[in-house]
């Protein structure tokens, strides 16, 4: 699925997964540290209110390097660019200001990134919304989607807002493109076929594809499920029409962003490829045996890509700037769903309600065992991205706490979703848009805050 070309930060709840490639396309024009007199006045905790977010700003290396760390996150080095100025070291595209010296420190830091401009105040109280006042804020901002909350088996928020298509109201059945969340359903199916002794994480893509050339031969099932193999995103729109020879013969003239195995590189073609493996070993249709292995026996009865034959106005239209765009499923699609630049790596229809069930099937171990869920939920690579490790299909937070997170997002141009599960905690966070806008990945966060705060 397509993915906005940034670097995924925290600024807006940044578990977003808008953004998911941690290579640096530019670099900056920098101002050498040892020009500023000192780093101190820089130093504190400042508090972003409206993403319910605390700053914390430090140094190391005796006071030569500034650094900015979000719990959650991994910290992020700061380059100075100018007077007070400073971008993140990864990416010139979003940059931090300080502002309003007084008494020997700043008083607000001024963090840029390409949808706008965020204050944040030193020692500022941080306020913890609650599930009304959210509902609220929501509500005002005109919010178009469905939000479902749970702990255990008790559903404690479900709520739908907004528009489903220019006649209807979204209610809490409809049903959206889940976009990226689509890979840990990828990614669950490699590891039942593995339980069943037909595939290993560690083959190479020469067992399974012919006339593979020597840079990519030696990729492994781990290392497309971990986004470490080196491939690039893709290779063409999601909805182009392409067979499987072209595909395989773009992906394989295709140059690598890095070594194998070295670097995150977030890559949707990866995804593609493990979705073509689904059916060669097991001899059915990617979406037929996702069907059979995980949906059926998880009971998710409306999930899918075409077969839930989806009734007229179930499927949600998205929506740009406004105005009213096709269905997911009313796009150039094969008789099977997506084209292989989509299929596997993006585009499933579900409801809320559905992913409910997904996250209940993953704790009673209902499609997986016990020894693979732990597999399926580990941090296998930890990287400085959007999140500080990346298991199969899912970003993992925390593991060695309490506060556990395991999370994935999904965006397009037209649809926006964020999936929060908390294992030691049962809470369960969905949300799901009809609407591409940054701030839906501040919501889950918001939601957390509330929940783990109680």
């Amino acid at each position: 699925m397509k993915t906005t070309n940034t670097i995924l930060i925290l600024l807006m709840m940044l578990f977003s997964s808008m953004v998911f490639s941690c290579t640096n396309g530019s670099k900056q024009k920098t101002t050498d540290v040892t020009a500023i007199n000192s780093l101190k006045p820089y130093v504190g905790q400042y508090v972003l209110e409206a993403a319910g977010m605390i700053i914390e700003i430090y140094t190391k290396e005796n006071n030569t390097k500034l650094f900015l760390f979000v719990d959650g996150q991994p910290e992020y080095e700061l380059v100075a660019t100018g007077e007070h100025k400073f971008s993140f070291k990864i990416s010139d595209e979003y940059n931090i200001e300080f502002k309003n010296l007084e008494n020997g420190v700043f008083k607000e830091l001024v963090a840029t990134q390409p949808d706008g401009t965020y204050t944040a105040v030193r020692n500022g109280e941080l306020k913890i919304d609650d599930l009304t006042t959210i509902d609220k804020k929501l509500t005002e901002r005109e919010f178009s989607g469905v939000i479902l909350v749970a702990q255990n088996d008790s559903i404690i928020f479900n709520k739908a807002y907004g528009k489903k298509n220019n006649q209807q109201t979204n209610d809490v059945n409809t049903v959206f493109d889940i976009c990226s969340i689509t890979k840990q359903f990828t990614a669950a199916a490699i590891l039942k076929l593995s339980m069943q002794n037909k595939v290993s994480t560690d083959d190479k893509l020469s067992k399974y594809f012919e006339n593979v050339p020597k840079d990519k031969k030696d990729i492994t099932i781990h290392q497309l499920l971990t986004h470490t193999s080196g491939l690039t995103d893709g290779i063409g729109d999601d909805y182009e029409s392409i067979t499987e020879e072209r595909f395989l013969k773009k992906v394989f003239r295709s140059k690598l962003l890095s070594p194998v195995g070295e670097n995150f590189n977030y890559s949707n073609m990866g995804y593609s490829l493990l979705g073509l493996i689904i059916e060669k070993v097991s001899g059915m249709d990617y979406e037929t045996y996702l069907s059979e292995v995980i949906f059926k026996p998880s009971k998710m009865f409306h999930t899918g890509y075409v077969i839930p034959d989806w009734e007229l106005n179930e499927v949600a239209n998205g929506y740009l700037d406004g105005k009213e765009a096709k269905k997911p499923n009313e796009e150039n699609w094969s008789d099977n769903g997506p084209y292989l630049n989509l299929k596997a790596n993006g585009g499933v229809l579900t409801r809320a309600s559905d992913l409910l069930l997904w996250s209940q099937s993953i704790r009673d171990n209902t499609v997986l065992d016990e020894a693979t869920t732990a597999t399926y939920l580990y941090p296998h690579f930890q990287f400085n991205g959007m999140y500080t490790h990346y298991g199969y299909g899912w970003g993992i937070e925390n593991n060695d706490s309490e506060n556990k997170l395991v999370v994935h997002g999904g965006a397009s141009n037209l649809f926006a979703s964020d999936f929060w599960i908390y294992p030691n905690k049962g809470i369960t966070i969905i949300i799901l848009s009809n609407t591409q806008e940054e701030y839906v990945y501040s919501i889950a966060r918001k939601i957390s805050k509330f929940l783990l705060a109680k």
